[in-house]
This record gives structure tokens, C-alpha cells and sequence, in this order.
């Protein structure tokens, strides 16, 4: 009977992907300071389990 489970297991496994924990969300990230102490940033989503992040050009003026 386990070879079955076993077997039943595999076919399990590649019929349906394991879940990945994964929310979708959007952050901002880190590129660089400026000369005058502004950080600039990027705008970035996670979808699905995939990142994809914009232009680093969202500028905060928190020193650096």
C-alpha cells in the first residue's frame, strides 16, 4: 500500500505546485544617496511570487 502513496504522492506533486506564502505587496527600495544627503528610492511590487521594481527615481529627503 505505501507504493501506491507514494506513487499517488508524485502524480499529487506535479498536478498541483506547492503553495508558496508568498502576498502580494509593494515596497520601496534603497538606491542611492545624492550629493545634498537626499535618498532616492524605488517603487517595487511583488505579484504572484515574482518582484518587479521601477525607476530609481522617488526621491525622500531623509539624510543619508
Amino acid at each position: 500500500m505505501t507504493g501506491f502513496r507514494r506513487l499517488g504522492d508524485r502524480v499529487l506533486e506535479r498536478l498541483v505546485p506547492k503553495s508558496a506564502a508568498s502576498a502580494d505587496t509593494t515596497f520601496y527600495e534603497y538606491c542611492y544617496c545624492t550629493p545634498d544627503w537626499r535618498r532616492i528610492y524605488r517603487l517595487c511590487h511583488v505579484v504572484g511570487g515574482r518582484t518587479s521594481c521601477g525607476k530609481c527615481e522617488n526621491v525622500r529627503a531623509i539624510g543619508c
